[in-house]
């Protein structure tokens, strides 16, 4: 178990961390045992749209939907609804 004694080498052993090697184990003095996971990055809208085919074909459909008019505004779709569905 690896010993961390500044934000630096925190930093470090965090930066070494991918999908691959995703586990770290380590200890602070004084504060105990920690094992830190890597879950993945954060991504953009678009970059999650592009590594999704399914996702990507539903953004299009929506934009080209939107480009032809065929979308209701929130403030219609409120008055559509009557209060018994609320």
């Amino acid at each position: 178990m690896k010993n961390i004694n500044s934000p630096e080498e925190l930093y470090e052993e965090m930066d070494k961390l991918d999908k691959r090697d995703s586990v770290t184990q380590f200890s602070v003095q004084g504060k105990g045992n920690f094992t830190l996971v890597y879950q993945g990055k954060d991504t953009t809208v678009e970059e999650e749209i592009e590594s999704d085919e399914e996702l990507k074909k539903m953004v299009h459909e929506s934009l080209a939907a939107y480009e032809r008019g065929d979308y209701q505004t929130t403030s219609g779709l409120l008055k559509s609804l009557s209060k018994k569905e609320f």
